[in-house]
């Protein structure tokens, strides 16, 4: 019987196959950037509640491992640590975002595995990373996002898990062969539900769960542990056919498109504000608006922001305070505290402001409207919102905002690497904050990445 190759071995032989020199060197700066990015997140998200319950919960049922959880003193198996990690960074909504959240589930698996591993390279862990975050794009891209806008799932988690399993088979150095185990163990663990974003701490797990279970996957497949050579095509319980309700709403070539040619890592863009992406073209609109026509808040009568479906489930519900985490993808929210503190960051989501009087007269006043006219476009992110402001005295300013990190409004490294100094001083030494912007600058020099491991033990 004549076997024929399918597009799960194709990715899976990338994977396994990438070089460093194969990278050009743009993808390659980008990558470093998503490393300290990531860094500065997770440092950060170590010390938050979750973060810390989680590392608790953990540390009681776990024995002592090899890998750190990052700004603390305890070492956990090479899984838990990346499901430890990942929650940090993804844990204030300030991680990358593009396809997924790359960073706060690629970084984790790959540094978890190389403490355990030892002796692996810059040069490895940035290959890894970049085998990852172009798994994750293909994924997307062959998947589509009606299991986002029409099913309720939460897309890093779908997505990152393979993304995860690419970067933690590419640190075990992994065969094409066992890396299709990989990706077959990956599709099997994926999960995620958008229910969260009403409260509680899970929208906080959901990057580190992805992270843990690719990790897993890797260390399964280096076991000898075997999967289906078809996670994607199969077609009665396949990856695609179960996250799209049995339609065809995916494209099965796209796991395949472009790989070595077209690199989608450098569209991974970093967070300037603390919040869910859909909520970011609103507050860019409203900053240019406030710049450039000047108003008080007590001005203001009504706010009018318009959304396609996916943006408008995700973040356009009606603000009742509950939790920081359902702040923080909150439209409502997030636009009131813009124009009461003029920064949507880590101050402005505390549990002290979540009820507080003037934040609730201003959400009452802000409507979100689903705009069928948006959704033209597909199931893509939102990454432009128009937006209206009706002041008392009958003046209307009217804008249209975009998410940073396009060609028209980039993100520059300086602008990353001040968001790092920003974040990373908060819960680290000067020392240690710019021993790490150095270390990442530098990262494909490292013969070892030891130092790195290092400095988040510090």
């Amino acid at each position: 019987m004549t076997v024929v190759r399918g597009y799960t071995e194709d990715l899976a032989q990338f994977i396994a196959t990438v070089t460093f020199d194969d990278i050009p060197l743009p993808v390659v700066e980008h990558a470093k950037l998503l490393v300290l990015d990531s860094l500065g997140c997770g440092l950060l998200g170590a010390g938050l509640p979750w973060s810390v319950r989680l590392c608790a919960a953990l540390q009681a049922v776990e024995a002592l491992g090899d890998a750190s959880v990052w700004g603390t003193g305890v070492k956990l198996s090479a899984p838990s640590a990346a499901l430890a990690n990942g929650t940090a960074v993804h844990g204030f909504e300030l991680d990358d975002f593009g396809t997924g959240h790359n960073g706060a589930v690629v970084l984790p698996a790959g540094l978890a595995l190389a403490e355990h591993r030892g002796g692996v390279s810059g040069k490895d862990l940035l290959t890894a990373v970049v085998a990852g975050a172009e798994t994750a794009n293909r994924v997307q891209n062959c998947l589509g996002r009606e299991p986002q806008v029409a099913m309720g799932f939460h897309a890093p988690s779908i997505i990152g898990t393979f993304a995860a399993a690419a970067t933690a088979s590419r640190v075990l150095g992994l065969s094409g062969a066992q890396v299709t185990d990989a990706l077959g163990h990956a599709g099997q663990q994926t999960a995620g539900l958008m229910a969260v974003q009403h409260g509680g701490m899970g929208k906080r797990l959901l990057a580190g769960k992805a992270a843990q279970s690719g990790t897993l996957a890797a260390v399964l497949s280096a076991a000898g542990f075997t999967n289906v050579p078809n996670i994607f095509e199969c077609e009665y319980g396949g990856f695609c056919s179960a996250f799209s309700g049995a339609r065809k709403t995916y494209r099965l070539e796209a796991l395949a498109e472009g790989l070595g040619t077209d690199w989608y890592t450098p569209r991974a863009h970093f967070k300037m504000w603390a919040c869910r992406v859909p909520i970011h073209p609103a507050l860019e609109a409203l900053s240019a608006l406030r710049r450039d026509h000047p108003f008080a808040v007590d001005d203001v009568e009504r706010i009018r922001v318009w959304l396609n479906e996916g943006a408008y489930k995700a973040v356009g519900f009606p603000w009742v305070p509950t939790t920081v985490t359902s702040a923080q993808m909150n439209l409502r929210y997030c636009v009131s505290m813009l124009l009461l503190e003029h920064d949507v960051f880590v101050d402005q989501f505390t549990d002290a402001k979540l009820a507080d009087p003037r934040l609730l007269d201003l959400t009452a006043r802000i409507e979100t409207i689903h705009d069928p006219a948006l959704d033209a476009a597909g199931h893509k992110p939102q990454r432009e919102t128009r937006i209206e402001v009706h002041l008392r005295d009958g003046a209307v300013r009217r804008g249209v905002g975009a998410t940073r990190g396009g060609a028209g409004h980039p993100i520059r490294p300086e602008d990353v690497m001040e968001k790092f100094r920003k974040v990373a001083g908060r819960c680290v030494s000067d020392q240690v904050r710019d021993r790490l912007v150095d270390l990442a600058a530098r990262l494909e020099t490292l013969s070892d990445v030891a130092p790195l491991l290092q400095c988040l033990r510090a």
